[in-house]
């Protein structure tokens, strides 16, 4: 599930410190909208008051996240949403995602394909955003039928995503959560990346607290 010194060659801050230093509200941020983790405000709250006597390593923490739950019996280890959310938050990876995407588009020439593979569901909503954004007509208004013209960047094929067949499952277990979407791009279009930014701000100015650290 994880180590609390796991660090990035880019960033100066480890997991470790993301523990010791981030408020209660900051660290329940970061636990509930990158880990997708509902018990998110009571875990913050025991490793704020741990810490105070003690400091807390990746055993503790994970017994920290147990004794916060409610239920003895999971589909997967206690402490991976929480181990997911300070991975994502340390390597910035929701940052390197969106601007992976936005650059990416804006190389790519018109018939060009983007294809992305995610591993969470918090990476898949943010490309599902990315290319149904960017390859409906914008109408006027919601009442007002779709135009034809439009600034359409993309064309989809697929409005679901590609997951991986019961062969490769049984070939490589590992890929049971990835999803792949892909989109064609269509022609270029200015300023696309707006709406991205200004849809993701909340999960940017996360990201932003590690220039406390």
């Amino acid at each position: 599930h994880g180590d609390l010194n796991m660090k990035m060659g880019i960033n100066d801050f480890s997991a470790k410190e993301v523990i010791h230093k981030l408020d209660k509200n900051e660290l329940e941020k970061i636990f509930k909208l990158f880990g997708e983790e509902k018990d998110s405000k009571k875990i913050a709250s025991k490793i704020v008051k741990i810490r105070e006597k003690q400091k807390i390593d990746t055993q503790e923490l994970v017994r920290i996240i147990k004794s916060s739950k409610k239920t003895k019996h999971y589909k997967i280890h206690v402490a991976t949403k929480i181990f997911q959310s300070l991975r994502i938050f340390v390597n910035k990876e929701i940052s390197e995602l969106i601007f992976g995407l936005i650059n990416a588009t804006k190389i790519l020439k018109p018939g060009g394909k983007i294809v992305v593979v995610t591993f969470h569901s918090l990476e898949d909503k943010i490309v599902k955003f990315f290319f149904k954004s960017l390859s409906e007509k914008k109408s006027i208004s919601r009442y007002m039928p779709k135009i034809d013209e439009g600034d359409n960047l993309f064309k989809t094929v697929n409005r679901k995503p590609i997951v991986p067949s019961n062969k490769e499952l049984e070939a490589n277990i590992l890929s049971r959560s990835a999803k792949l979407r892909f989109a064609i791009k269509e022609k270029n279009v200015l300023n696309f990346e707006k709406e991205i930014l200004k849809k993701f701000n909340y999960l940017l100015e996360i990201e932003n607290l590690s220039k406390k650290l």
